[in-house]
C-alpha cells in the first residue's frame, strides 16, 4: 500500500496490519492537525520511503516521533523511536479502502468536550496508552 503528502513530494510504501482506524485526541495531534488525527496501523518493519527528500521527522516525545512533508506540511506517520510500532495518517492513503473500521480512540481523557464521534469505539486514556507501549517495550 502507498501513501503520500498533498504535494506528492513525499511517498511511503508499507503493509497494513488490518483495516482498523484509530483517532488520537492528544494535545500534540490536536494542535498539529487542528482536530484529531485518524490513523491505521502498519506491520512492523514494512515502512519504506519511495520519495523522501522532503520528509521531516519531529521528535515529539521521549518515546515517539512524527513525520511530515516539509513542503506542504502533510502529517504522514507517527512511530515509536525504536520503530517497533508505526501508524499512518489514514487520509494520506493512495488507495480507497472500502471496509475501514473506526474502532478506537486514544488519549480520550484529553478530548475537549465540544466534539464527539457517533461510533461506538474502544476508548483508551493517556495512562492506558503509556502502559500499553511500556508493556510492548518490555517484551
Amino acid at each position: 500500500m502507498k501513501a503520500q503528502c498533498v504535494c506528492g513530494e513525499t511517498i511511503l510504501e508499507f503493509d497494513l496490519i488490518d483495516h482498523n482506524v484509530n483517532a488520537c485526541h492528544c494535545s500534540i495531534c490536536r494542535r498539529q492537525t487542528s482536530g484529531v488525527i485518524m490513523t491505521i496501523n502498519i506491520k512492523q518493519g514494512s515502512l519504506k520511503f519511495i520519495k523522501q527528500d522532503h520528509l521531516s521527522i519531529y521528535n515529539s516525545s521521549s518515546w515517539g516521533e512524527r513525520s511530515f512533508c516539509n513542503v506542504c506540511g502533510t502529517n504522514l506517520f507517527w512511530r515509536t523511536k525504536d520503530q517497533s510500532y508505526c501508524n499512518i495518517n489514514v487520509f494520506s492513503l493512495d488507495q480507497t479502502i472500502k471496509d475501514l473500521n473506526f474502532n478506537m480512540e486514544i488519549f480520550i481523557d484529553n478530548k475537549p468536550n465540544f466534539y464527539s464521534f457517533n461510533n461506538s469505539t474502544k476508548k483508551l486514556t493517556e495512562e492506558d496508552v503509556i502502559k500499553l507501549f511500556n508493556a510492548q517495550s518490555e517484551d
